[in-house]
């Protein structure tokens, strides 16, 4: 079967379509992303993936003369993953939205070619509202649309099986203190490590490692730009701070690890503020918004003495979605062959 996955701009797009990869390693596989960081993490994910590159341009979120040239850079777009699609071929296409996926679904539904979207957050973004009409199965984390089937997350299969030896290892801690895991995200990661830096009652009780987004730093405490073996940090982390992205937040669901989220408002939607309300009222972890060193420590400090609460909350939590996700792919098996039969069936008579 040939499996076509899109989704960039964010990482947030991206591993989503890594982890499906992951467990489809008996199909053919392709990608189709734009000449920037989706190409690096699909590249260098350890996979037999075909990338093909295309242009694609964003929607300037403030008055901008470039927002005038987009309907153009579209229709390039578009043009450029019909020829894609034609060349390759693939039975379904797989996008995960966001600005670089939008042109190969309009080129989907142009050349007859199966799609299905899928949204992570508790708002749609742009992109999947404007795929909902067009795709052919829209699939969502959330109730955030009502043509959207809830299935979960897709999360990455190792995440809530980590090795604690080996994510302390990586981190450079002995385990003699509580491990603080702060995952700042991409827009807003310098403005959280700034502030976790501040908190020097947390730099004191814990063990602080930050995951601080490239090049980006962390005033002194033990970071690193990426990991590969984040399940593992996962397993030796205590309690975590973290930016509230929906992947994030469902992976430390299911890694058992109580988090303080502390959303990113400026240049969103509101996204994550609705994602960590979600996760806060099952009981999950705390939200914060925009709080101060002094009021982020406390937090952290009454989310550790009260952590089997918060864990035993995560483990009734079903947010693991990624087996329906496969099955609606999977579901595709073989169609252009299908197609092919009823067109030739057409044809004798």
């Amino acid at each position: 079967m040939k499996i076509m996955f899109t989704g960039g701009g964010t990482a947030g797009h991206v591993t989503p379509c890594i982890a499906l990869m992951q467990r489809l390693t008996d199909h053919q596989l392709c990608y189709v992303g734009t000449n920037a960081m989706e190409k690096q993490l699909v590249q260098n994910c350890g996979l037999d993936v075909d990338y093909h590159q295309i242009d694609a341009v964003k929607l300037q979120r403030k008055l901008s003369l470039k927002n005038l040239l987009i309907p153009f850079g579209f229709a390039k777009s578009v043009w450029q993953c019909c020829k894609t699609l034609q060349r390759v071929r693939p039975d379904v296409v797989f996008s995960k939205g966001g600005y670089v996926g939008l042109p190969l679904v309009v080129a989907a539904k142009l050349t007859h070619v199966p799609c299905i979207t899928h949204e992570s957050d508790a708002t749609m973004g742009l992109a999947n509202k404007l795929s909902v009409p067009i795709c052919d199965k829209v699939l969502s984390a959330f109730a955030c649309h009502k043509k959207a089937t809830v299935v979960g997350s897709i999360l990455r299969k190792e995440i809530g099986n980590g090795n604690k030896s080996k994510g302390l290892a990586t981190m450079g801690f002995d385990g003699s203190k509580p491990v603080l895991l702060v995952l700042g995200g991409s827009l807003g990661a310098q403005q959280l490590n700034n502030l976790v830096a501040d908190c020097l009652q947390l730099r004191q009780q814990f063990d602080v490692f930050v995951i601080c987004g490239k090049g980006k730093d962390a005033k002194g405490l033990r970071c690193a730009s990426y990991v590969d073996n984040i399940a593992d940090l996962y397993a030796a982390a205590s309690i975590a701070i973290t930016r509230c992205g929906s992947t994030t937040l469902a992976e430390l669901v299911k890694a058992r690890v109580p988090f303080v989220g502390v959303p990113l408002v400026k240049n969103s939607r509101g996204e994550q503020t609705a994602n960590a309300r979600f996760f806060a009222k099952q009981g999950c972890g705390i939200v914060l918004d925009n709080p101060t060193a002094n009021q982020l420590q406390n937090a952290a400090i009454c989310l550790y003495n009260n952590r089997l609460a918060y864990q035993s909350n995560q483990q009734r939590l079903v947010v693991d979605g990624t087996d329906r996700v496969l099955q609606a792919i999977l579901a595709y098996d073989n169609h252009h062959n299908k197609a092919l039969r009823k067109k030739g069936s057409k044809h004798a008579h």
